[in-house]
């Protein structure tokens, strides 16, 4: 019986040792793929073929493949963090093939072609003479060739894409004509060295010229095109690249109720500022209060560190770095990409130790005639600039940005997607609302507007993209019901119709959040602290919310 019991007892440890070893080599396999997948994200990078057709259509299969690879990976036997990892880089492949098996942007949007951000990102970043040499040296032959790639590979003509291309292409000449030979004279010492970079800054200006011509002449008589995504592709983005429970249709119509709620709150909070008024007159109003245009930087600058003062004094998340944030102009050549700017986020600790990232704005410009000056100045009201400093950086992309570049998985740290981070963004709109950061109700109706601008959002990014609205349509939406002036929505539409799916993540991120907060209170009951809230979930990662959702619960 001994013997029996003993035999038996050996046999169950074999089963269980050798399922435990069957399981080894799927570990061991993820393991080996996240440790590979930033590295084959980012090695194109100086490659000069890299805007070639066979190129991209060979990343296209690399893609399918590493899909496959890590299907062929039984996840089940993956620990906790693992499998949510796992779930993650599935996501992000799922995005790349999408966007490079349906939409295929070489084929139609010039702007692809003209990768200059980098260079004036380097020349005037931190860093030593010798090493902003190497990058030119390496990275401007890869920029050469991307021009000629593009006047092989247009196909398509997009006319609002083309006319975008233009205007970038016009613009991007201060680069080469100014910021190189300023960086050669005030930099370089070897004659060689100086010899060299200017000869490749001349062909780069030779080719661009090139390209513009080309798009000026040749495109324009090129088959028409749309930028849309098409139905079926929207879906599978939707489903397994954000992992939302929503499909086209169910998008729509959730967009709409929102957009309509929205409306029906501004009303009602317009009645009680000035029951005269309607709310269209009373944001009239509110947008012809600005800053001195000759002070636009300083005054983003003024309430981005109030916002800063504001999470801190409240303890609403804990910012255990040293950091800060610079109000700069933008660079000119991108000013048409978009109305207002971008964000640029710390990518390390500078040389004083303070981790710093910028907000680019579009500066005011004195050459421009009055109606320019009048339409830009009420874009940049007082409303706007109060309610849009707490998104881009306390606490919003600023302080995420921060939590991400110290997450200690690599995979979370390289990666995001912009239905957490930019919902992230507009959550802060809402939680400085929560916690009184805005001084009276005429900001709080300017804020409800923004927030109705992510809510068309939803709406125009589903529907421009399965075909229930079109580009017109949408500008419509935006001048009419949310009161853009039309040259402002013209380039919020242009923006999402090169990215489909990114604007989106602005409204129903901070849905998903909103979702977790209330969850994450009902757990905690009594020790709810919104301040643990907020540093528990940006210490997970930038994900899916789905995702994030299941991790912060798991704990």
């Amino acid at each position: 019986m001994i013997k029996n019991s003993f035999l038996l007892i050996t046999f169950l440890f074999f089963i269980q040792s050798s399922c435990s070893n069957n399981n080894y080599p799927d570990k061991e396999k993820f393991h080996e793929f996240v440790k590979s997948f930033n590295s084959l994200e980012s090695n194109s990078s100086f490659n000069t073929n890299r805007m070639s057709e066979s190129f991209l259509l060979n990343q296209l299969k690399e893609t399918k493949d590493r899909l496959a690879n890590l299907r062929s990976i039984n996840k089940d036997v993956l620990d906790f963090e693992d499998q949510i990892d796992y779930k993650f880089i599935e996501s992000i492949i799922v995005g790349k093939e999408i966007n490079s098996e349906y939409y295929r942007p070489w084929k139609k949007d010039p702007r692809k072609y003209m990768n200059f951000r980098q260079i004036s990102n380097k020349i005037n970043g931190p860093g030593k003479c010798s090493e902003k040499f190497q990058f030119l040296i390496n990275y401007l032959p890869v920029v050469l060739n991307d021009l000629k790639f593009g006047i092989k590979q247009i196909s398509y003509f997009v006319p609002r894409f083309n006319e975008l291309g233009l205007f970038m292409a016009s613009n991007s000449n201060e680069i080469f004509e100014k910021e190189i030979p300023s960086f050669i004279n005030l930099c370089l010492i070897d004659d060689q060295e100086k010899i060299e970079l200017t000869s490749l800054t001349n062909q780069i200006k030779e080719q661009l010229n090139n390209f513009k011509l080309f798009l000026q002449k040749d495109v324009p008589n090129m088959q028409k095109s749309s930028f849309s995504l098409g139905k079926i592709p929207y879906n599978k983005m939707l489903k397994n690249q954000f992992l939302l429970d929503y499909d086209d249709e169910s998008l729509w119509e959730f967009g709409w109720y929102e957009f309509n709620n929205t409306l029906d709150k501004m009303d009602d909070l317009a009645k009680k500022i000035d029951p005269s008024k309607t709310t269209k007159e009373l944001l009239i109003d509110i947008k012809n209060e600005y800053p001195d245009p000759d002070s636009m930087i300083q005054a983003h600058q003024y309430w981005v560190d109030k916002s800063g003062e504001h999470i801190r004094n409240n303890n609403l998340i804990p910012i255990p770095w040293k950091e800060r944030v610079n109000v700069v102009p933008r660079e000119e050549y991108l000013r048409k990409t978009s109305y207002y700017g971008n964000f640029s986020r710390s990518k390390g600790a500078d040389e004083e130790g303070y981790f710093t990232s910028e907000w680019k704005i579009n500066p005011f410009e004195d050459q421009w005639d009055k109606k320019t000056k009048d339409e830009y100045l009420v874009e940049h009201d007082w409303g706007v600039i109060l309610v849009t400093a707490p998104h881009e950086t306390y606490a919003g992309h600023h302080i995420q940005g921060l939590y991400q570049m110290h997450n200690p998985r690599e995979l979370r740290r390289e990666n995001g997607l912009s239905l957490f981070s930019e919902g992230w963004g507009l959550y802060n709109e809402q939680l400085m609302l929560e916690t009184g950061f805005y001084p009276n109700d005429k900001i709080k109706l300017r804020q409800l507007q923004l927030r109705l601008w992510r809510n068309a959002r939803v709406i125009y990014d589903v529907g421009m993209h399965t075909g229930k609205m079109s580009y017109e349509e949408a500008i419509s939406l935006m001048t009419e019901k949310v009161g853009f002036l039309r040259w402002a929505a013209q380039l919020e539409i242009d923006s999402s119709s090169s990215r489909p799916g990114y604007f989106i993540g602005y409204f129903m991120g901070m849905i998903e959040i909103l979702k977790m907060r209330d969850d994450y209170k009902d757990i905690k009951g009594e020790n709810y602290n919104i301040s643990d809230f907020h540093e528990s979930l940006l210490k997970i990662g930038n994900m899916p919310p789905s995702l994030m959702q299941e991790a912060l619960f798991n704990e």
